[in-house]
């Protein structure tokens, strides 16, 4: 029996039952939709985590501190030792002081930071307002929207070109031999020249050279690029056997990948238990079929159609409820993500924040979906299917 015989036998075999065709198909689109949705909240919030905590330029940096360790200390002659350790490609240095900033009657508590340009660079710095500074010596410095909003200020596009009266102070262990033996402390006003994004804590940025020109001569932490981030975990290796504690963005994304990997299997379990309960219903839908259709079974074997043709009408039959319930079912599912995102994006675009997409579906999990769902129709149909194929056909012709 030729194929486009066997498919139109199949269609109009469910088309006479429309009503338990249509429920089987609505329990597998319903299986499917959830899953569907269940996957694409899922890669959504792996998405969002992964872009929230680095761009693909992040995955080639490290950051590098001495840890706890009271021997190993940041300087000049480590700097070189870690530029020379091979695929680097650069190192910028930072050293953090405390600090207090005074402006006009207001003074908060907060952090100064001693970092040049090819350290902002990396950290992928944004300002809301003004620009950087020039070089990596003057007195320019960039303050931070929470050291603002500390100090009282509520116009802070008026701040660009006023100055911050700041004191810090260093610590004896950051300073070369020469300087002193004891922490210094000093006062200074610095130009602001930049407003920075970040709320979280008060400080600002000043030049690290002008830092230095204070007697600083040892660092609190480098950044290090590495010229191909392939070769990331290799170079943080070698810097550790130096004795150096390193940190990188790519094993952070590594385990937030390992985390959400757990996560989705457990909400694709919960998916499976629905998928299951309609392979149930289709398996029990093509029992009844055949139960119902044993003497039509019989003519047909009598009228010469062999066991193979009986096999691909009903097999046929589950491959048809199958991919129609999968197609609604991922259609659905897509649909359902789509316009919770949109109502997403537009309360956060209502509310000033930034829009994020919680739900998110690439085109290849979406061809997997369905090609897992053509495999179930498939394994639910062989049994019945084969079933069919051992009906006599003198007994089917008696059936009744």
């Amino acid at each position: 029996m030729k194929r486009r015989y066997i498919f139109i036998l199949a269609f109009k075999n469910l088309k006479n039952r429309k009503l338990r065709t249509f429920l089987t198909m609505g329990g597998v689109a319903l299986g499917i939709g959830f899953v569907v949705f269940l996957i694409s909240l899922g890669m959504g919030l792996q998405r969002i985590s992964t872009n929230e905590i680095a761009n693909l330029e992040a995955l080639s940096i490290m950051d590098v501190t001495a840890g706890k360790s009271k021997i190993i200390t940041i300087n000049d002659q480590a700097v070189e030792k870690i530029a020379g350790v091979g695929d680097i490609e650069k190192v910028a240095e930072s050293v953090s002081l405390p600090a207090r900033f005074e402006l006009e009657t207001s003074a908060i508590d907060g952090v100064l930071y001693g970092r040049n340009l090819d350290y902002i660079e990396m950290e992928d710095l944004k300002l809301e307002e003004g620009a950087f500074f020039k070089g990596d010596n003057g007195k320019d410095i960039l303050i931070n929207l929470a050291a603002l909003n500390q100090l009282g200020v509520k116009d802070r596009s008026q701040m660009i070109g006023k100055n911050l009266k700041v004191s810090f102070t260093i610590r004896q262990d950051l300073l070369n031999a020469e300087a002193a033996k004891e922490e210094t402390k000093h006062i200074e006003s610095f130009k602001i020249v930049g407003i920075m994004k970040n709320d979280s804590a008060p400080y600002i940025y000043l030049p690290l050279e002008t830092v230095k020109g204070y007697g600083v001569a040892k660092y609190t932490n480098l950044k290090v690029k590495v010229a191909d981030k392939a070769k990331v975990d290799k170079a943080k290796q070698k810097i550790e056997n130096l004795g150096f504690k390193v940190t990188a963005v790519k094993n952070t994304i590594d385990q937030i990948n390992q985390f959400f990997s757990i996560f989705q299997f457990i909400l694709l379990s919960f998916g499976l238990i629905a998928i299951i309960i309609a392979s149930i219903g289709m398996f029990n839908t093509l029992t009844i079929s055949l139960l119902e259709k044993t003497r039509e079974i019989g003519f047909m074997k009598a009228l010469g159609a062999t066991k193979k043709d009986i096999y691909r009408i009903f097999l046929t039959e589950t491959l048809l409820i199958g991919s129609a319930g999968g197609f609604l079912g991922i259609w659905g599912g897509y649909e359902v993500g789509y316009l919770l995102n949109q109502n997403i994006i537009n309360l956060a675009l209502s509310s000033g924040n930034k829009p994020v997409e919680i739900f998110y579906l690439p085109f290849s999990s979406i061809i997997f979906v369905f090609l897992f769902v053509f495999a179930i129709s498939l394994l639910t149909g062989l049994y019945p299917s084969y079933r069919a194929t051992r009906i006599n056909a003198l007994d089917a012709l008696r059936y009744e």
